[in-house]
């Protein structure tokens, strides 16, 4: 493999074991590292901040093309949605009027935008901004890595003086839960400008992929960015709510390492943290002036794994996947690295969920015995050598490293690499040039057929080289990988394209029932082919200063436009 910035592990269970209770005796005090000079805690002169530190940094301030949480949560406050999901997992008005209901025979959708609506250069907000946000979305050559969440969507119809029209070429009625992430904001017609070459998981840019200023219509402007420090929003005094927002600024300051994190809200140069590690979750609930809350999470673990037939890439091999697969004690990584804050997956989907196959709720995912039998098949029944890459900071290595000591009862020997969250996806989405990688990644909404959509059938998230073609990189949004079951009705030249036809199939059926069908044979194609090894949903662990109020925190949305931070509540 290439040469790469990273540090690699080999070391035993005793040792991580010994490693991660030393850990756990507390945080490093005092590790800042940031260059920040947050005065947290509400006052600076008369305005009054709100200081939060965030696990990842941001990528695309364009709402166009960010596919990643951090640039959502950041970006949901200098943009509106035109539908919101609350942090209870409903739905409601965002920029327009009403949620609507289909029309047409369920074949359109109209929305109708509010009055006064501004943008942050005071220029009023159109209904010609409207359509050309979606328009620019939709058009295939600006390759936007979330035109796959307009499904049916052929176009759009200005019908009135503020009201826009999605046509459908078929019936879908979970348009408008699919619409709170595909569609995050509206932006100015024209501002985009020509598509470019650019950072992050869509590899492309946009005239406000780095600097939205005057773009948005949210609560709070673009400020600054400064990359690997923090971005500082400010307060837009135009905002359509008058009730919002509730402080003059907030600055989201980027903190990979969960100890620097923590060490900054206990000594108050943060107001607010996400992603507490489980370990001191316990301890930081019984701190004084501190709160905690722990919801069921929307953040999967996964070890993706790539598909492709690159090298001696030990991962092309189905039978080796599913030697992975039921090697993986997920059950162990909740207990020991998530504190049991958290539930083992059965496939993709919530297993305690309706929409999850009722045979993959029986199935033993870890089962030793049979992993040696697919190691037979593989024709390498000794085992086999892999790398894992893993995110540095977080808990990835230590998710690696469990993975790495449970399959080496089996015969697998994994060596376990680190490196920056950049460098890794550099190397996922970018080469053939690894075999697994242990990353998370985040639900959006809670519709199972738009995670099947957005985790397995975008092709625009390639985080496991299963919409890459089998000989290289020229094409990277070309499908290739595990072929479609001998029983598929149609002719596919490979599963990815039959997972997206059948998916299809789904999201126009109007039967519920006859969605879930479906929706149960795709992750049964999924875990029968370990397109990737899904380990565990866990639980959103977040945490605040005392002096916070009026935040709000749910599985799949955090509100932070009604946070208030002051002396004391």
């Amino acid at each position: 493999m290439a040469r790469r910035d990273t540090t690699t592990y080999n070391i035993d269970r005793r040792q991580f074991l010994g490693i991660a209770g030393a850990l756990s005796s507390g945080a490093l005090a005092g590790c800042f590292g940031q260059g920040s000079d947050d005065s947290s805690g509400g006052n600076d002169g008369d305005k009054v901040r709100l200081n939060v530190a965030l696990s990842a940094e941001v990528w695309n301030f364009d709402p166009a093309l960010w596919t990643d949480t951090a640039t959502s949560t950041i970006g949901g406050l200098v943009y509106d949605e035109v539908i919101e999901l609350t942090p209870d997992n409903k739905l409601k008005p965002g920029v327009v009027e009403s949620v609507p209901e289909a029309t047409a025979g369920g074949k359109a959708f109209e929305y109708k935008l509010r009055e006064g609506l501004k943008f942050h250069n005071g220029d009023d907000v159109t209904v010609e901004d409207f359509k050309y946000s979606v328009d620019w979305i939709l058009n295939p050559d600006n390759k936007s890595p979330i035109a796959s969440r307009f499904p049916f969507v052929t176009g759009t119809e200005i019908v009135g003086d503020r009201t826009l029209r999605l046509n459908l070429e078929q019936p879908f009625s979970t348009l408008n839960w699919w619409l709170t992430r595909g569609l995050e904001g509206i932006v100015p017609k024209g501002s985009r400008g020509n598509v470019a070459k650019g950072k992050g998981p869509s590899g492309l840019s946009t005239d406000l992929t780095k600097n939205p200023e005057g773009a948005g219509t949210g609560p709070f402007k673009f400020s600054e960015w400064k990359s690997g420090s923090h971005v500082l929003l400010t307060k837009f005094d135009d905002y359509w709510k008058d009730d919002q927002p509730k402080v003059d600024e907030i600055k989201f300051n980027f903190i990979s390492e969960n100890s620097t994190r923590l060490a900054r809200l206990r000594s108050g140069n943060v107001d607010l943290t996400n992603k507490v590690p489980p370990k001191d979750f316990e301890s930081l609930k019984n701190r004084p002036k501190v709160q905690t809350e722990s919801v069921p999470g929307n953040t999967t673990e996964v070890l993706y794994v790539n598909l492709m037939e690159s090298g001696d890439n030990p991962m092309s091999n189905v039978n080796n996947r599913r030697a992975v697969l039921f090697g993986t004690d997920a059950q162990e990584i909740v207990d020991e690295v998530f504190h049991g804050q958290g539930v083992v997956q059965k496939g993709p989907w919530y297993p305690d969920d309706e929409w999850t196959s009722p045979k993959l709720k029986k199935m033993n995912m870890y089962d030793p015995k049979k992993a040696k039998e697919e190691l037979k098949k593989a024709g390498n029944p000794d085992g086999f050598s892999m790398e894992i890459l893993a995110t540095k900071g977080s808990w990835f290595k230590d998710e690696a490293v469990i993975i790495q000591n449970q399959l080496s009862q089996i015969g697998i020997d994994v060596t376990v690499t680190t490196m920056d969250k950049s460098t890794l996806f550099n190397q996922v989405y970018g080469t053939t040039d690894w075999h697994a990688a242990m990353e998370d990644w985040g639900q959006s909404i809670p519709v199972a057929t738009y995670w099947l959509d957005a985790g397995y059938a975008d092709n625009n998230h390639n985080h496991n080289n299963w919409h890459h073609p089998s000989e290289d990189l020229k094409d990277p949004y070309e499908a290739s990988g595990p072929p479609a079951p001998k029983d598929a009705k149609g002719d596919f030249s490979n599963g990815h394209e039959w997972f997206v036809s059948r998916l299809r199939e789904a999201q126009s059926a109007g039967s519920e029932q006859k969605q879930k069908e479906i929706v149960w044979e795709l992750e049964e194609y999924l875990v029968e082919n370990a397109i990737q090894i899904d380990l565990a949903y866990v639980n959103k662990l977040e945490a605040w200063n005392n002096s916070v109020s009026g935040y709000d925190i749910g599985t799949f949305e955090d509100e932070y436009r009604t946070a208030m931070v002051g002396k004391g509540n």
